[in-house]
Parts: structure tokens; sequence; C-alpha cells
């Protein structure tokens, strides 16, 4: 190894996580492996941290950075970005209290497209091949979808909007603002393209995808915070998930021939040898 690669990794290991503190429910964990949840709920560490050179810290910051001058663009392009950071709680179908943040809510002016209404509004960073395919399918990832809904069912819980605490995200009142749905902005970490040499096509630099979801979607994805809940308090743990199942990035391998759990793995998975240990 070189002195250069040995001074990068030297940097990185100063920012490498190395655990992810108490559980809570929180609507960002929507998605989530409900064993990894009870695991961590249990007290078990992390059996898999990342190795420094991963440089997993970069790429989660790496996104906050984003966040921040995506809201900047938004305003600078005239659409006023209101409840940044607002802190609201859901409930779960049992009542189990949810928390959470969202970005923000987009207030379009009139004379724009989609003018004259608010927006409940996440920014997420993407890989290219992720990013492609959102804009391909015109539709919000499923974790992203869940996690929103979530929130627009959630009600303020924020000492900094005390006329506002208790009321639902959706009904927040700007006046001239009608509710109309969802966005989620998505950028990616590299120019984006789709296809391969004389097909290959630009994209744009942001896709805004929009959409709305009734609070059935809400009920059906925080389940899981029920799930979770029900295992800490009987001191049991979930099965391995099914390797299609979409909380491990479960999908099907065409090279393979069958589905594989891209998430149940020691690169993604922070406590993937004390699961099997467990099994």
């Amino acid at each position: 190894m070189s002195e250069t690669v040995e001074l990068a990794r030297a940097v990185l290991s100063k920012i490498t996580s190395t655990g992810d503190g108490e559980y809570t429910h929180r609507m960002s964990g929507v998605s989530r492996c409900a064993r990894d949840a009870v695991l961590q709920a249990q007290g078990h560490k992390w059996s898999n941290p990342p190795r420094p050179e991963w440089g997993d810290q970069v790429t989660f910051d790496m996104g906050h950075s984003g966040e921040a001058r995506i809201i900047r663009y938004l305003e600078k392009a005239g659409i006023q970005v209101v409840a940044q950071q607002l802190s609201v709680l859901a409930s779960s179908p049992m009542g189990e209290r949810i928390t959470g943040h969202i970005d923000g809510i987009l207030l379009i002016p009139e004379g724009m497209p989609m003018g004259g209404k608010r927006y409940l509004m996440d920014v997420k960073t993407t890989s290219n091949y992720g990013y492609a395919m959102v804009v391909k399918d015109g539709e919000p990832k499923r974790a992203h979808k869940e996690q929103l809904t979530g929130y627009k069912y959630s009600v303020v819980d924020d000492d900094d909007y005390p006329l506002q605490r208790g009321v639902m995200v959706k009904d927040l009142d700007y006046p001239g603002y009608e509710w109309g749905g969802m966005i989620v902005i998505y950028h990616p970490k590299e120019r984006p393209t789709r296809g391969f040499g004389n097909k290959k096509e630009e994209l744009d630099r942001l896709a805004f995808i929009h959409f709305d979801a009734e609070e059935d979607v809400h009920e059906a994805s925080t389940d899981l915070f029920d799930l979770i809940q029900h295992h800490i308090t009987s001191e049991t743990l979930p099965p391995i998930p099914d390797p299609s199942d979409e909380m491990v990035w479960g999908g099907w391998d065409k090279t393979k021939k069958r589905h594989v759990a891209r998430r149940c793995s020691p690169r993604w998975c922070r406590r993937y040898d004390i699961c099997r240990e467990l099994a």
C-alpha cells in the first residue's frame, strides 16, 4: 500500500461512524430491515462496521450538503421553502410514536409550473442508475413514497411552532397555496445519463417526482413499527427477510436467476455477523 493511500485512509478513518446509538421509531426508517432494528433496540452493537476506505460517512454528508444546495436553488428560482426541518410526530396503527423531521414545504407561486400550491418536499441524493430509474418510471422509490406519506399524516411537534402544534402537516395553512401533494427532488451524484453508445441520453440534473397518497398507504407502511415493537416487548427476533423483500433491496438477479437480498451482506448490513449467529 502506498503512503498516499495510507494517508487517505488515515483521514477517512477519522470520519467513520462506529455505531447508531439507541433505537427509536423514526419515519426515516420506515423501509428499514425489521430484524436489524430489533437487534439495535436489544443493544447489539455493530459486528460489521464500515471500513474507512468505503467512505460511507462522506456519502452521508454529501446528501446533507446537497439538500442545502437544492434549497438555495429553489429559493433563487422564486420558490419559497418553509417549515424546514420541522419536527413532526406520527402514530402507527397500534399507537407507537414515530418521530421525524421534514425537509420542508414548497410554496410554488402562480405563474410557475404547478404554481399556486404547496407541496411537502424531500430531497434525495442518488446514484446515476437510481436516478435514471426514477426518471424513467416517473415514480418515487417505494421507501421515499412511504416516508413522505408518513410525514403527510404526521402532526407538528416542534417548540418553535407553538401555534401549529398538533396540526397535521397536510393541513398546515399557507394563504394562497392549496395542498398539491408531495414532491421528491432527486439529484444524482454524477452527471446523469441513460443508455449506452449512440443511444446515450443526457438527463436533466434535477428530477421533481410528484405524487400523492392516502392514509391507507401510511397505515400499511407503519405496520413495520408495530412489528418491531412487538419483538422488542417479547424479546424475540423477526426472521431473516426473504431475498425478494424490498426492505433488503430484494430483487430478481437475471444472472443468478434467483432473488437476491443485496443488503444482506457485510458491505451493507452493520450487524450481518451477529444476525447470522442468532439465526
